[in-house]
This record gives C-alpha cells, structure tokens and sequence, in this order.
C-alpha cells in the first residue's frame, strides 16, 4: 500500500510539473507574439496603425465570430428599436473600434507628453482640481468607452496629478507586466485588484486620484442597478469608498473624433444630498454614477466594448421587454 501511495504521489507530482512547465511556456510564446505585435505597430505611423486596429477588428467580427453572438445580443437589448441590419453595423463599428484602441495602446510608449496633449484634448481638466481642494481625494469612474488607457494618462498630463488605477490581473503575467508598464509611462501608479481596499483608502486619505473602470459584470451579490433597461448587479466599492472617505465621485471618458483623435471630460456625480454612508445611500450613488456611464455610452454606442458579458447575471424588466409596469 505504502509503494502504491508513492508511486501515486509521484506520478501526481510530475503531472503538476509538467503542467506548470505547458503553462509557463504557453504564456512565453503568447508574450512574445503579443510583443512582436506591440514592437511592430509602434513603428508605424499613429494613423497607419489606427487603420490596421480598425481593420484587425473589422476582421475578428466579421470572419472569426469572436464574441460575435454575445456583442449581438447585448445591442438587441440594449437597442430593441433598432434593426437587424443596423445592430450587425453597430456591432462591426464596435469591433474596428476596439480594435483602433487596441492598436494605439501598443503605440503608447512612441507618445511624448505634448503628443498625448495634442492626441487627447481635455475640455475641463480643472474640474478634478476643483473638487480635490476638499481634501478628501477623488474617485474617478470611466468606462472600456473611446480610449480608456490614454484617458488615464491624459488625467495625469493635463492635470498634474496622477493617477491610481486599480486594475485586474491579466491572465499572462508577461502580459499584465508588459500592460501595467505601458500605464505607468506617464507616472500613473497601478494598484493590483489583491491590495485594492487598503491602496485606495490610503491614496484617498492623502488627497489622491483613484481611477476606476466601473462598467464590468459583478457577483450577484453586488448591488443592483438598471443599465441599459436591465438591473445587473454592479461593483459597490467605488460608492463605498466615495461615502465612507467623503471623497467626490466624478466621471470621466474620452470620445474619439472623425479624425482619430480624442475629446475627454468629466463630469461631476451630484451626491451633496447624500450625507451618510448607508446602504440606501450606496445603491443611490451606484445608480447615478451607472446612468451617467449609460448616458455617454449612448451618445456614440459604437466607443463601447459591447462584446463584454455585462449582462451574464441581469434580471429581464418590463423595460427592455417593452412591457407596461
């Protein structure tokens, strides 16, 4: 029995080994491919490369299928006035749209300070100064909209101050390590998901900017809110934070331009009626910051990363069922 439970115990030690050893170099070759990428668009010009993303993503829509059914019907719910024609244009723009994103977060690392400045043009960047003269920090919200990534280093160039941004682990370490350096090119600090509680609360404590991308899918047991006529339970710890520090909640985005380029902006989170941190409050200050997202969404739906499973949790409601309440 004792040379069975060995034997078995070593076989189950070099399955772990070699698994760990399949893993690891499945994410070197997918590192070095996406590096190739990153290396070969930045030698391009901006514009070159913002017409290969949109092409690239044209062409995973239209001829792998990727999330394709998932990006359809999340714009036939969110649309149900539109046609099928114009949901399948709507998708595809939405797809050339990630796509040019993408392709310029590879060209980041090519953009000086005045670049970004002349790329993405800040309409009211004093709005996050005015409301900081509180001292009690700020929570920024955005949203995978336009160009989140160059969005968060504008912040940091038109304003001066930088940004903290929580942001989730990428799958591929190589690849996460690859991203979070391109976040940081403009001295913007990156607080990992793990240690996101206690590194806002501090950053808030001294005055700081904490950014946060708002508009993924929660656990069910988050607070739920209505988007796009849907109630989805939506991530409380932005409203949390913003309550229990007394931190100004604004939002923000960036909204590409016929040209290429982008416009950014804030926009305040009305919350001077909301004086205490309770769970009514919580829910309240979710449900306006949510809505403020879906307005701008709504303003150029094609800027939206409709292709996330937002709605994997919603509650059908008589709104997006075109049903009287």
């Amino acid at each position: 029995m004792f040379a069975a439970f060995s034997q078995e115990s070593v076989s189950s030690q070099v399955y772990f080994v070699y698994f760990a050893f399949v893993r690891s170099f499945r994410f070197v070759l997918e590192y070095l491919l996406f590096a190739f990428i990153a290396a070969f668009v930045r030698i391009l010009p901006l514009q070159t490369a913002r017409s290969i993303g949109a092409w690239v993503g044209e062409a995973v829509y239209s001829l792998t299928g990727f999330r394709k059914s998932i990006t359809n019907e999340n714009l036939q719910k969110a649309f149900p006035e539109k046609s099928a024609e114009e949901i399948q244009s709507l998708a595809l723009r939405s797809f050339r749209s990630i796509g040019t994103t993408f392709f310029e977060l590879f060209w980041t690392e090519n953009l000086t300070a005045e670049e970004l400045q002349k790329e993405v043009k800040f309409q009211n960047p004093e709005l996050v100064k005015t409301v900081q003269q509180k001292g009690k920090g700020v929570v920024l919200m955005t949203g995978h909209y336009g160009n989140w990534e160059w969005f968060a280093h504008s912040v940091n160039v038109s304003t001066g101050m930088p940004l903290h941004v929580i942001a989730k682990a990428q799958h591929n370490p190589y690849v996460d390590e690859w991203i979070n350096r391109t976040r940081r090119h403009f001295g913007n600090v990156v607080i990992p998901m793990s240690a996101s509680v206690r590194e806002t609360l501090r950053v808030l404590s001294e005055g700081g900017v904490v950014g946060i991308v708002g508009d993924q899918s929660a656990a069910k047991e988050s607070v739920w809110v209505e988007f796009f006529g849907r109630r989805v339970p939506t991530h409380q710890g932005p409203a949390v934070f913003s309550l229990k520090t007394g931190a100004p909640m604004l939002v923000g985005f960036t909204q590409r331009q016929p040209d290429g380029t982008y416009v950014a902006e804030f926009r305040n989170v009305p919350m001077n009626d909301l004086t205490a941190y309770t769970p009514e409050n919580v829910e309240e200050l979710t449900r306006r910051h949510v809505k403020m997202m879906e307005e701008i969404i709504r303003s150029q739906p094609e800027q939206w990363m409709w292709m996330h499973r937002r709605w994997k949790h919603a509650e059908s409601t008589a709104v997006n069922q075109g049903e009287e309440s």
